[in-house]
Formats: C-alpha cells, structure tokens, sequence
C-alpha cells in the first residue's frame, strides 16, 4: 500500500459513489462495511480538495450523487428511500423528496425507490422504480416530473442535454423522452436491462446496460452499437475531452474507430471501476476501493 493510501480516511471503508467538480476537487459517499451488515443507516461523505479530506455523516444510506450550479454551486446526496442532502455555498439542509414535492395531476403517489440522482443543465434529478422522477428547484422543494410515465418504467438513470431534452433509461429496454412537458417512448432494439446513458458532446446519447449492450442514437433513430471487446455489464458511460469512456466493475474502456479500447492506467491500476463523472479539465473513475483521475493525457490515483 502506498504512502498516499495508508494516509487516506477511506481506508477500510466501502466507496459507494464519488463525483468530481473541478481538477483536485471532488465528492466521495463511503460506508462502513460492519454497521452495513447489521443493517445501520450511514453514509460517510467526503468533500476532497487539494489532498484534503473533509469528512460529514448521514443517517441514511446514501449511495447517488451530483454536482450542481443551480440554484447555486454544492452538490446533492440521496437514498434510496429519498432522503437527501444538499450541500451548497451557504450550508446544508437534508429532507424528505416525496414530502418536499406538491402532488399534482393526475398521477397516482408512489412509494420511494430511487436508483440515482444526476446534474441536468446543473439541476439535479432524481429518479428511480416505478417511473419516478424529480427535479431540485430550491431548497426544501422537489419538483415531480414524472406524470405520464408508467410504474412499470423501473428508471435507472437519467440524463440530457438540457431540460428539455432528457432521456431516461431502465429496466427491459425501457427508454423515455422529455421534452420539457411530456414524456414519450422510445423504441430500442434491445430488451436488456439499462443501467447508464449520457447525453454526448457529440450530439449522441449512449446507453450501456448488461451483458455489454452499448446503444447509440437520438429521437427516433437508435442502432447497438456493435462492440466485441466485453460481455460485463455496463454500469456507465462518461464524454471527456471529445471521447466516450465506459465503465465495467473492472475495466474503463474508450470508443476508438468504433470499438472499445482499455484504457491505460499506468504502473498503478485500480483493483475496482464502477462509475464515471467528468467537468471540463478532469475525469474521475470510481469502483468500491479506488478513485483514478484523468487530466487526458495521465492517470493518478485518488484513493
């Protein structure tokens, strides 16, 4: 173990998700893995900066979380029961997101199951099974989104490329459209379970899902992307200086001349991948015991 590792606050524990905003700043959610098999509600969440870690705790188990700018710079956390925390420049304030949200229309209330939370147009959005999805307006306020979609759409994570073109993706080949008022389905070619989509620089959505399913397209026109490099699950997909990256448990690829390439992680790769996050300078890659970032050009660990 390195010198840098002994050192880390995170040693010993579970890396649940993390998320980069800048190059050297970034959001960590870990647990304790002895009070999580006695079924104690935690999450430790770490604020790194320049070296530093600056540890908070939760009494819930959150597990998703995103950068954001709207209604000001923080970042916020969630459960899967919907609880939440959202810290900005001016504080903290935890809550409830199906308490913090007025029922209107004609949708049906129901119950809490959120997979993920993710930044849209620097808003972040909720989502989970039985087709929910929330918008973070303020604080102490979740807006509901979701009417129209049925609770057979278990969402599993969402993204756009402004709020009013969003795609949501989930279980069985499941694909929804907002377009800012409504919700419309998409037809896939595929009826594997979804688990990532990211809304391009190229103008492109990407959807990974099990088995290796990788799915490109837009609107109405979709095509599987016809790769050979793996059979692991997809559990995301990240656009970084005009690259896509994907992400097994194991490995993070690139899409080079229409094919997955592993990525070099130098003399000290992670012995984990899981999910990616990226801003404008910087990529982050996280698994269960590892952290990487990217600047382009080198990989340097984290965690």
């Amino acid at each position: 173990m390195s010198n840098h590792q002994s050192k880390s606050p995170l040693v010993g524990l579970v890396i649940r998700s993390a998320v980069v905003r800048i190059p050297g700043t970034g959001y960590i959610i870990a647990c304790d893995v002895n009070k999580e098999k006695d079924d104690v509600p935690h999450a430790i969440v770490f604020r790194y900066a320049a070296g530093q870690f600056n540890a908070g705790s939760r009494n819930y188990n959150a597990h998703s979380l995103c950068v954001i700018d709207k209604p000001d710079i923080g970042y916020v956390d969630i459960s899967e029961q919907g609880y939440y925390s959202v810290t900005l420049r001016s504080g903290m304030k935890s809550g409830d997101i199906l308490k913090q949200s007025p029922q209107s229309g004609t949708r049906k209330k129901r119950t809490a199951s959120f997979r993920s939370v993710a930044a849209i147009d620097g808003r972040a959005y909720a989502v989970g099974l039985r087709g929910l999805v929330y918008r973070f307006d303020d604080v102490g306020r979740w807006t509901c989104i979701d009417e129209g979609l049925p609770e057979t759409f278990n969402i599993q994570a969402i993204d756009g490329f402004d709020s009013s073109d969003i795609y949501a993706v989930g279980r069985h080949g499941g694909l929804w459209h907002f377009d800012g008022s409504g919700w419309s389905e998409c037809d896939l070619p595929t009826d594997i379970n979804l688990t990532c989509v990211k809304c391009a620089g190229d103008g492109q959505v990407y959807i990974g899902g099990h088995k290796g399913v990788l799915i490109r397209g837009r609107d109405s026109a979709w095509a599987v992307f016809g790769q050979h490099e793996t059979e692991d699950d997809i559990w995301d997909i990240e656009w970084f200086s005009g690259c896509v990256y994907v992400s097994s448990m194991n490995i993070v690829y690139w899409i080079k001349d229409g094919s997955l390439m592993p990525v070099d992680f130098g003399s000290d790769p992670p012995k984990s991948c899981y999910q990616l996050s990226s801003s404008k300078d910087v990529m982050w890659s996280n698994g269960e015991f590892d952290i990487m970032s990217f600047d382009g050009k080198k990989w340097v660990r984290v965690v």
